[in-house]
């Protein structure tokens, strides 16, 4: 059976029988979307989907895994140009119970999240999976590889100080 779920889902562990997986199907609402753009300084969020699978793989600890698919627009970040791009990021995520002692929780933070409140929040690892997912700093084709300063525009901040550099010394 697969339920239906939001950004708001958090799934306590103790509801995940330790033999049979449970699956999550996530269809972003037009608020979901608005929240995420908002969230990440995105122009648009377009679509957001991902259907997941929680099983528990061991003693304390529980696998996420599953396909988050959509459709995000962004500011190209030389020119600000609109650019749409199409999201397709797999999430393989383990949740650990956490232990007692806080430097043993340190030492598998590179491979598992800490649960919080014996339970995982569904919708916050499909906004940070989100996050990951798209391009950190998009560039429009046509963006130029590099720019100018200085010379061409003698009223820059340091126009007096490259003035005084070219000066024969005396």
């Amino acid at each position: 059976m697969m339920l239906e779920t939001s950004l708001d889902l958090i799934v306590k562990v103790d509801r995940i029988q330790p033999d049979l997986p449970s699956f999550f199907k996530f269809v972003a609402s037009d608020k979901d979307l608005d929240t995420l753009a908002t969230r990440f300084e995105f122009l648009d969020v377009l679509s957001l989907s991902a259907e997941l699978k929680i099983c528990k793989s061991a003693r304390d600890c529980w696998d996420v895994v599953g396909q988050l698919r959509g459709v995000v627009v962004q500011a190209c970040s030389s020119t600000g140009v609109p650019l749409r791009e199409k999201v397709d990021f797999l999430i393989e995520e383990r949740y650990v119970r956490s232990v007692g002692y806080q430097e043993e929780v340190d030492v598998h933070m590179g491979v598992a999240e800490p649960l919080e409140n014996e339970a995982i929040n569904l919708g916050e690892l499909l906004a940070q999976s989100l996050a990951i997912a798209v391009t950190p700093w998009p560039r429009a084709p046509e963006t130029p590889e590099t720019y100018t300063s200085g010379e061409e525009f003698p009223d820059h901040p340091f126009a007096g100080l490259a003035a005084l550099k070219r000066q024969p010394p005396k």
